[in-house]
Formats: structure tokens, sequence, C-alpha cells
């Protein structure tokens, strides 16, 4: 099990029982219109791509804002020697679209890549070219447009560690004075084979709601 806390939102690691929500929210026109795969998500597909993303290379995390259920943020497919994978992020709760559970959700997920993980030096996004919303939200972020790696469809965006600790600090100070009394973040859950080691390590070590350093 891994939990993340911050800024109102709570990152449960993906569980067994949580896959026919998210196999729900996947298959509602306003997510799978937005998504590089449309076709309709079977319960076997989704059992078999859950099976697939269980394990140490991937995290996928349910996330909640104020208490409910929202939405799956991840960072998958992540390469030992490259030292970055891949994020992304829905929502699957229309209600909470114009909210900032999505901004939360991310700013939390990426402090504790870049904060708490430092053989993670990056992160990359896929975004298809016609979802304007998903460009200019990752551009808040601090995602920047790599040249040259446009197909078809999507497009490709990276964010290095380096400009996360500048860009992202201006984030977490707005999102700090937002949401008064949870800016600390923090970290749950036990080791488990599921983790790489340095998280098993970081969970180990129990440490306590910390600080972004700069707040």
């Amino acid at each position: 099990m891994l939990n993340l806390k911050q800024f109102d939102v709570e990152l449960r690691r993906l569980q067994l029982k949580d896959i026919e929500l998210v196999r729900k929210w996947r298959n509602e026109a306003h997510v799978a219109q937005q998504m590089i795969y449309r076709e309709y998500i079977t319960a076997e597909m989704q059992l078999k791509w859950f099976n697939s993303i269980n394990n140490p290379h991937n995290y996928y995390f349910l996330f909640l804002f104020k208490g409910n259920k929202v939405g799956l943020i991840h960072a998958k497919d992540y390469d030992l020697e490259r030292g970055f994978g891949e994020g992304g992020i829905f929502i699957g709760d229309k209600a909470y679209e114009d909210s900032f559970a999505a901004v939360f959700a991310s700013l939390c997920l990426l402090n504790f890549v870049f904060y708490l993980l430092p053989h993670i030096t990056k992160s990359r996004i896929r975004v298809l070219k016609t979802n304007e919303r998903a460009i200019q939200y990752n551009k808040l972020m601090g995602y920047e447009e790599i040249p040259g790696a446009k197909n078809t469809h999507d497009q490709l965006f990276e964010l290095s560690r380096e400009r996360y600790l500048t860009h992202g600090l201006k984030l977490n100070k707005v999102a700090s004075l937002y949401c008064e009394g949870s800016n600390l973040m923090e970290l749950k859950g036990t080791s488990s084979e599921l983790n790489m080691r340095e998280i098993n390590t970081l969970l180990e070590a129990k440490i306590p709601p910390m600080a972004i350093p700069g707040l």
C-alpha cells in the first residue's frame, strides 16, 4: 500500500477493488474522447491491464479531493537507466472538472517524485494534439514540448527536475495559500515487492510529514 497526501488531495495506490470504478470512468465519453485508445474497455480487459501495471515500474493512484473519489493519476513505465517515466491524469467525476483537484493531485505526485526520489530526473507526458485543454494544463505545470517528438495524433512534453524545482515552487506557494493547513507532504504505506527499492526505503524510514523547501 502506498498513499500520498497534500493540498486537500489523497493519492491511493490503485488496488484490485478500485478497477471497476476506474473502468466506468474510462469508458465515459468525456474521458475516452481525450485518450489515444478510445475503444470500449471490458471487465476482462481491465483486469488484464491491472495485472500488467501492478508492479514496481508503474504507479497508478486513485485520487480523492476533500474525501471524494475524483480520478486517476499515474507515473508509468519507469526506466531506471534513463531516470524517468511517463505521467498522466484524468478526472473521472465530471463535477470536479473545473475544480483544483487535478492541479493539487499533480503537485502532490510531482512533489513526491522530484523531492523524495532523487534518482528520477524528469517526467514525460503524451497528449493528443486536439486536446488543447490538456496541453495548456501541462504547460501550466511546467512541461515543455519536445521538439521533433510529434506524431500523427499526439505530442510529447517533458518536465525536468531542475525546471520543476523553480517553476513548481510558484505553484506550490499558491496551493499552500489555498489549502492552508494541508500543505505538508504525507507519505504512508508498507514496504512491498510492488514498490521500487527507493520507495520502500522511504516507507521503512517512516518519515514525518514534510514541508516543500521554500514554502
